[in-house]
């Protein structure tokens, strides 16, 4: 699974919903100071009060969209951008009035906007939002770039880019954005969850633990149990993890690994056995499963390893994307589980195959370090491994798990 998720910050312009930025006012005293836009002249030397300044301009803005108003509305936002220019969703809330008013809020109007205005900041940064979205991260990067050249102080665009980097996978340039964003705004949210993930790959796992709690404490995602409990997990404290991981999941196929991963924990503390119980149900008889569906069937017992390896490729042709190497870390925690089979020769597979950006190859190489095993081994271990994800070795396998069960 991708631990990138949804990183990126959501667009204010797409909502048009300017109220929200008042969740990012500063204090209360420089809030009271500028309490309506009419108090806010020109931008001063105070950074607190013009970002308040610009904040109540963006509301005033909103007041009069709702009303009709949209000339208002957008005067008031190229105001509120000369305010603060180092926060773009001014910019890209002024950009995507003036896309909606002319009817062209659309993938389409934004591409044609970028390429019509390659000058204006939040037409460019709803150019690279739409970019990024359609997984273009060369284009991404070369719109942010843009943007960065005139304004290097928007933390927002260091995110993007740096998510558009985790996304590739370059987790060394990711590195030297997201410090960038921490410099210039040390409480970001999704700075911080970046940081997490970076953090966790390089297997600061506590590091990454802090990083996601803090981000969770400044602004609440849905799917922050997952990663919280996910690297809970890696830092070998399967309660905490068992008990984070509770928490409302969302539907599948998300939702399931969120069961996967409790289970994992339930089984280090109390068995596999026991811990089946919070898998939930498997797959109906003659029915297909949606991926990870088939690692539930595969931990409860109703389909066996090459089925799984099976069911990965199948779904990994349908989806592009690396169901084969998730398949291979879940058979090694089994095997762990279990004490059968090669857990760590599977372990070693995954972290081969998988892309940097996936919880399993996280989740391999935590099991690796843990053992105090090198993450790759000349030989038959590698090779015994590799061979894992052939027919034939699969079907090996199944009947050595068949056999243990």
């Amino acid at each position: 699974m991708n631990v990138l998720l949804r990183v990126a910050p959501a667009l204010l312009a797409t909502t048009l919903s300017l109220a929200a930025t008042a969740a990012d006012a500063p204090a209360a005293a420089a809030s009271a100071a500028v309490s309506s836009s009419a108090k806010c002249n020109a931008p001063g030397a105070d950074r607190a009060a013009n970002h308040a300044c610009a904040v109540s301009l963006a509301r005033h803005a909103d007041t009069e969209r709702a009303a009709g108003r949209n000339d208002s509305a957008l005067a008031a936002l190229v105001r509120a951008d000369q305010f603060a220019p180092e926060d773009l969703r001014f910019a890209m809330a002024h950009a995507g009035l003036a896309l909606k008013v002319a009817n062209q809020l659309t993938p389409a109007g934004i591409d044609a906007a970028s390429k019509a205005s390659p000058d204006d900041i939040g037409v460019a940064m709803l150019g690279a939002e739409l970019l990024l979205a359609k997984k273009d991260l060369p284009g991404t990067l070369a719109a942010l770039d843009r943007v960065l050249a005139k304004r290097p102080e928007a933390t927002l665009a260091w995110e993007m880019r740096a998510t558009a980097d985790v996304a590739k996978p370059d987790f060394d340039a990711a590195r030297v954005d997201v410090e960038r964003a921490l410099r210039l705004d040390p409480k970001s949210p999704a700075a911080l969850r970046l940081r997490g993930i970076l953090r966790n790959n390089g297997g600061d796992h506590a590091g990454a633990l802090a990083d996601y709690q803090a981000a969770h404490a400044l602004a609440a995602r849905p799917d922050d149990p997952f990663v919280i409990g996910s690297t809970q997990f890696l830092l070998r404290r399967f309660g905490d993890a068992a008990a984070t991981l509770a928490r409302r999941a969302p539907p599948a196929p998300d939702g399931t690994y969120w069961r996967l991963w409790r289970y994992m924990a339930l089984a280090r503390l109390d068995g596999f056995e026991r811990a089946s119980g919070s898998l939930g149900p498997g797959t109906p008889a003659g029915m297909g499963a949606t991926w990870p569906g088939p690692v539930v069937d595969f931990f409860h017992g109703t389909i066996d390893a090459a089925s799984l390896v099976d069911a990965a490729r199948r779904a990994q042709a349908a989806r592009d994307l690396s169901q084969v190497c998730e398949a291979h870390f879940y058979l090694g925690e089994e095997a762990l589980l279990r004490q059968q089979g090669d857990a760590f020769g599977l372990f070693r597979q995954a972290a081969q195959d998988c892309p940097k950006n996936f919880h399993e190859y996280e989740g391999a190489v935590a099991e690796l370090r843990a053992a105090g095993m090198a993450l790759t081994a000349p030989g038959p271990t590698l090779a015994a491994a590799a061979a894992a994800s052939t027919p034939a070795a699969a079907a090996s396998a199944a009947a050595s798990a068949a056999s243990a069960r």
